[in-house]
This record gives C-alpha cells, structure tokens and sequence, in this order.
C-alpha cells in the first residue's frame, strides 16, 4: 500500500570509524556542534529521518546503523538486515587497505537471506573529513569493483555541519529515490 511504500528501511554497514554513526546523526541533524569523540556503536541504533523521495513526497527512512565490529556482531546480520530495502556502506576515503573489508560488509548484507538488492539500492560513500589537512583530497577513495555501485565521497567537517548534512543528503536521496521505486514495482 501506500504508506508502507513511504517508509523504507537502509542499512547503514562498513568498518569501525568509518563514519556511519556520523551520516546517521547528520541526516537526523542531531550531530552536536563540538562532539569529536568516538563512540563505538553496540549492535545496531535505530534512527528515523524524513528525507525526500520520487516526485517530492515524504519518504520515512529507518537508517539502521550498525556496529563496526564485523566478527562480533556477523551472526546477528540476517536480523539486522531483515525486511531491508537498501544499503549504504561507509568507509574512510583516508584509510588505507579497507577495500576487501567493504566488500565484505557488501557481500555480508547483500546476501542475507530473502534480500534482493540491485545495484542502485546500493550506495557506497567515503566520509571524508579532510584528516590530510585543509582542502587535502581523499587519499584512498575506492578503485575496486565496488565502484561499479552508485559510490561517492562526501566532504564532512565539524566547521560546517549544515554543509556537510547537506552533502551527505544528496547522495544519500538519490539511494532513497531508486529504493522507494523499486518497492514500488515490487508491490
């Protein structure tokens, strides 16, 4: 029906300190103005945000953000992955040698049981909060075969909160826009 096709659910996976909380808090804009600590995420936090879907309509998003800790938490995918529509993978685009690892939280979660993602409900986004210094490129933006998914980096800094959510919700929508399609056809 028409609410539920309003109201979708993402998954939000990828290493530890990769930024996922951090995207989450943006969206919802509850990042607080001077908060630089680390956090890790037990398990998995919930947050809903409304961001806009096709044809401008309110779309309700459950952003389901879930630990780093892939050893710990890996058994626990198929219900944190359950009734998913989308997916979002974060990564550090300053880090190095985090390919293999993204795909394997891609893999991970894209093949739990009973989920069928095509590669637009996919989104992998490099958080980059310019640890290189100021104006400084992302030093190790992906090049493997996770580009072949909708991917992008998105300039983050604490200086410019209002910016940065709103970088991070442009790509962000665009994943948003082809999930809520393609429930659609599914229903």
């Amino acid at each position: 029906g028409a609410m539920s096709t309003n109201s979708v659910k993402i998954c939000v996976v990828g290493p530890r300190e990769g930024g996922k909380t951090l995207l989450c808090k943006l969206l919802a804009g509850t990042l607080p103005e001077h908060d630089r600590g680390y956090h890790p995420t037990k398990g998995l936090r919930i947050q809903e945000v409304e961001r806009i879907g096709p044809g401008g309509i309110a779309v309700n998003v459950q952003l389901r953000d879930c630990s780093g800790d892939f050893d710990a938490y890996a058994t626990c995918f198929p219900a944190m992955a359950l009734d998913m529509d989308g997916l979002i993978v974060v990564y550090d685009p300053d880090e190095e040698g985090k390919e293999a690892e993204l795909e394997r939280w891609h893999e991970s979660f894209s093949t739990v049981e009973g989920v069928r993602l095509d590669s637009k409900q996919v989104l992998v986004v490099g958080i980059h909060r310019g640890r290189g210094g100021e104006g400084a490129p992302p030093k190790f933006p992906i090049t493997g075969k996770l580009t072949k998914l909708p991917n992008a980096v998105v300039e983050v800094s604490g200086d410019d909160v209002a910016g940065s959510a709103r970088r991070v919700g442009v790509e962000v929508d665009r994943c948003v826009q082809h999930v809520v399609t393609k429930k659609r056809e599914l229903e």
